[in-house]
Parts: structure tokens; C-alpha cells; sequence
């Protein structure tokens, strides 16, 4: 007797913490029937005991057939299939559901929920279904002033947020999503496949393996994608989709909550400005081969003219004539030598100063200062220079080396010329020196010193010489920043 009595006293217990409960609840059996329902369910729904137990869910709570889009009854049912299937508690996003006026008049009343629908197993067996709601309807009335300047915001700013519950495969939409997927617009809850099937084809699978990638990873995880819709007018719009991971209840099932902004304006940029830096790329491919095949086609030219002059200086026998023509021959293959670096090089507008010196330095060798006897040594820096530096410094050091061998070595036993290049605070140092004796003193300035001084001119640059005591020198200053 004592054990029948504590049993009442707690079944007497229970029902009183059931009706005191401050959230509404209802019992369901498997097939979605009402076993019981507590004080709380009836007063929100303002029904009573009678009006419930032992009538099917979606029989007591039809849909409004008012609204034309009222959805609370396919989506309250995939919930509690969810849940029933799965064995594991379902929450679901805010919900419109609409419930009937029984009484004269009848009717139906708009009412926002938030239910969680979770199941009671007995031996691993879904025995029954409880269905937990609080009504909402206030603060979501409360909040319409707030949504509709959220959406005008949302609307400035291509901003629109969605709900995807991978459960029930049904997406919540804002207004501002709906419009931005082309559809009416409205809140609400639609299948996700009609969502999924806006998405262009190339992306959908990476965004289902954005969430599926997620779907049991703890709470706030944060997943992130860019996907583009087609629109039924065939119009391509691009999102970026940022969201988290939620669950309601600690052993309920994922939704993620997510964020969408229209990019497609800065897509349509990147593409524009991908298109323009391509054309400049191939632009300035075919820029470079036809730059290179200019300076091809200059060497040509210029060796030709080198071979003339040489021609004209044999044919012309020893003399003046001679040794001018020789020296012409001799300048126009110090230019031959810079365009021939251009165009073998990949560069066809800077030229590797310090490997053009030691080749110029090289053929000298092989010339006029083999033949005489005269050791020349290169000493450079390695630095490149545009064409219009190269080109007067080339025709300076033959000049000079020219000069050197002709005139200041002339006499000399063991005659050196050295050349030599350095860096100096943004000027490239020319530095041509010899053991001769130098020009003779009061001797006429010849054609290659008047050369020398109209090309260290064109250059900008500065020139020093000084007097042989050991050595004769020169030396060219040459500014390699634009003034």
C-alpha cells in the first residue's frame, strides 16, 4: 500500500509539473496523435482538454486556408518525421502558424512559434513524440519596425540572411533572400531543393559540401562560400555566403544560420579588370617580339654597314681615309654588339652591362689592341641599363680604348687599359684608364674626343680626366634616376 501511494504521489507530482510549466507542450504518439497536453499548450492556443487529446496533430491545428502561403503544417510535419526517424531532438526556425478560433465566428489567429519536437525512446524505440512551443508572436510582431528597416538596410547593401536545416531539408527565408533568389517576396520556410536549384550547376555541389563538411561539427562553427544564382530571366548574379553552425538544444539536430551579400558587381570588376590585364599581357607580349625582332633586324642592318665601311677602309690603302672609315666600322659595331645583347637576351629593352663590357672588352682584345700588343682588363659591375644608357656608354669606352691604343699607348711597351664600372649613389661610375702618356700637350682635340664629350652630354652625365703620372684616366659620372 505504501508503494502505491508514493507511485500516485508522484504521477499527482508530475501532472502538476507538467500544467506549471511555463512553456506549452503537447504528447504525440508515433503516428502524430495527441496523448496529452499541458495547461500552458491550451491556454496559448486557447483550447481545451477535450478539444485535443485523442485528435490527430494536423486535424486540431490545420493550416489557414486563408493564406496561401501558409506553410506550419508541411513543415511542423517534416519536423516531427525528423524527429521520429532520427531518434534525436529537432528545433525548428520561428515559425508562422496560424491557429483556428473555436467558437462563433471562427477563424484563425496569425501566431509566430518556436518549437523543439523531441522523442521518447524505450528501448532504443520511439514510444512517443513531445512537442515543445514557446509563442513568439509578440517580440515577432515587436520586431516588424526593426525587420523592415533591417531589409531596407539589407537592400542598400545587397545584404539578405537564410536558415538551411539539413534535417528537414527546408531553407527559412528573409524577404530580402527571396528577392535576391528572384522570388515573391515573403518570409517563410521552402524546400531547400527549389533553393538549391537557383545555384548555378558548376557550384552547388561545393556549396552541399560546405554544410555537409560542417553538419556535425560543434556549435558557431563558421562555414563560408561563393556560389553564383541564375535567375529565371537567365540573369547571373554572384553571393558570398558566410554562416554559422546552431543547435537549440544541446542533443538537437544542426541549422545553420547564414548571411548572403550580392558581389556581383564586384565580380563583374575582377572580370573586367582580369579581361584588361590579360589584353596588356598579350599586348605586351607581342610588344616584346616585335622589339626583339626590331633590334634583330637593327644588328642586320648595322652589320651590314660595319662590313662596308670595312670594305671601303682596305680599298681606300693606309691614310687618313682608311683610318677614319675604320674607326666608323669600329663605332657602328659597338652598337652592332648592344642590339645583337638585346636580341638574344630575354630582355629586349634593358641589356646586362657588365657581361656587354667583358664581350666589348673581348673584341677589343681581338682587334687593334691584340694586334699592338695592349692588354686590356674589365673590371664591371653588374648592373642592367635601358638601350639609350648602353648604347652612348658602349661607343664612349671604344672611343676611349680606341683613343688609348691609337695615341696614349703608342710607343709604350706592355701597354694596359683597364675598364672598370662601379655603383655610386645612384650614379654608374665609367672609369677608363691606361699607362701611356696621355694626349700630347696642345694637341687638336680629334673626332672620337668631340664624340666622347656629345655622348656624355646626351647621357647627362659628367666627365673627369687627369693627368698621367702613372696613369692617364677618365672618368664619366652617369645618373641612372630620372631627374
Amino acid at each position: 500500500m505504501a508503494g502505491t501511494s508514493r507511485n500516485l504521489q508522484t504521477e499527482v507530482l508530475r501532472d502538476a509539473v507538467f500544467d506549471a510549466v511555463p512553456h506549452g507542450y503537447l504528447v504525440l504518439d508515433p503516428e502524430f496523435n495527441i496523448i496529452d497536453v499541458n495547461q500552458q499548450y491550451l491556454d496559448l492556443t486557447r483550447t481545451r482538454r477535450k478539444d485535443l487529446v485523442g485528435v490527430a496533430m494536423f486535424e486540431a491545428f490545420p493550416d489557414n486556408p486563408d493564406d496561401p502561403t501558409a506553410d506550419g503544417v508541411r513543415n511542423l510535419r517534416a519536423s516531427l518525421e525528423t524527429a521520429r526517424s532520427t531518434g534525436r531532438p529537432h528545433a525548428m526556425a520561428v515559425q508562422k502558424y496560424d491557429i483556428p478560433l473555436r467558437g462563433p465566428g471562427g477563424g484563425f489567429e496569425e501566431r509566430y512559434w518556436k518549437p523543439l519536437n523531441t522523442p521518447v525512446l524505450r528501448q532504443g524505440k520511439v514510444v512517443a513524440l513531445i512537442h515543445h512551443v514557446r509563442d513568439v508572436t509578440e517580440e515577432t510582431l515587436f520586431r516588424r519596425d526593426q525587420a523592415i528597416r533591417l531589409r531596407s538596410a539589407q537592400r542598400l547593401n545587397d545584404l539578405a540572411f537564410w536558415e538551411y536545416d539539413p534535417s528537414t531539408e527546408t531553407i527559412y527565408v528573409s524577404r530580402a533572400f527571396a528577392l535576391m533568389l528572384g522570388l515573391p517576396e515573403r518570409e517563410g520556410t521552402i524546400p531547400a531543393p527549389e533553393c538549391f536549384a537557383l545555384m548555378h550547376a558548376e557550384d552547388r555541389s561545393n556549396v552541399h559540401a560546405a554544410f555537409e563538411q560542417e553538419v556535425h561539427s560543434p556549435e558557431h562553427t563558421t562555414v563560408a562560400f561563393t556560389h553564383r544564382l541564375v535567375l529565371e530571366d537567365g540573369t547571373t548574379r554572384w553571393l558570398s555566403s558566410h554562416g554559422e553552425l546552431v543547435r537549440d538544444h544541446r542533443e538537437a539536430l544542426p541549422r545553420f544560420i547564414v548571411v548572403s551579400l550580392d558581389i556581383t558587381a564586384s565580380k563583374e570588376r575582377e572580370e573586367k579588370l582580369a579581361e584588361t590585364l590579360e589584353d596588356r599581357d598579350r599586348l605586351l607580349a607581342q610588344k616584346e617580339a616585335l622589339l626583339g625582332e626590331v633590334n634583330h633586324r637593327i644588328k642586320n642592318s648595322l652589320q651590314l654597314v660595319a662590313s662596308i665601311l670595312n670594305t671601303d677602309a682596305r680599298r681606300a690603302g693606309d691614310g687618313e681615309v682608311r683610318e677614319r672609315l675604320e674607326g666608323a666600322a669600329s663605332r657602328v659595331r659597338a652598337v652592332t654588339s648592344v642590339h645583337e645583347m638585346l636580341y638574344r637576351s630575354n630582355e629586349v629593352k634593358t641589356v646586362a652591362f657588365g657581361d656587354y663590357l667583358r664581350e666589348l672588352c673581348g673584341n677589343l682584345a681581338a682587334g687593334d689592341a691584340g694586334r699592338d700588343g695592349v692588354e686590356i682588363q674589365c673590371e664591371p659591375a653588374e648592373v642592367k641599363l635601358p638601350a639609350d644608357k648602353a648604347i652612348p656608354l658602349a661607343l664612349i669606352v671604344n672611343e676611349l680604348a680606341t683613343n688609348a691604343i691609337k695615341h696614349g699607348l703608342a710607343g709604350v711597351p706592355h701597354g694596359i687599359i683597364r675598364v672598370a664600372t662601379s655603383l655610386e649613389a645612384g650614379d654608374l661610375v665609367l672609369e677608363v684608364s691606361d699607362n701611356g702618356t696621355g694626349k700630347a700637350e696642345g694637341a687638336k682635340e680629334g673626332l672620337g674626343t668631340g664624340i666622347i664629350r656629345g655622348l656624355v652630354g646626351q647621357l647627362g652625365a659628367s666627365l673627369s680626366t687627369s693627368p698621367p703620372v702613372t696613369r692617364h684616366r677618365v672618368v664619366i659620372r652617369v645618373p641612372l634616376q630620372a631627374g
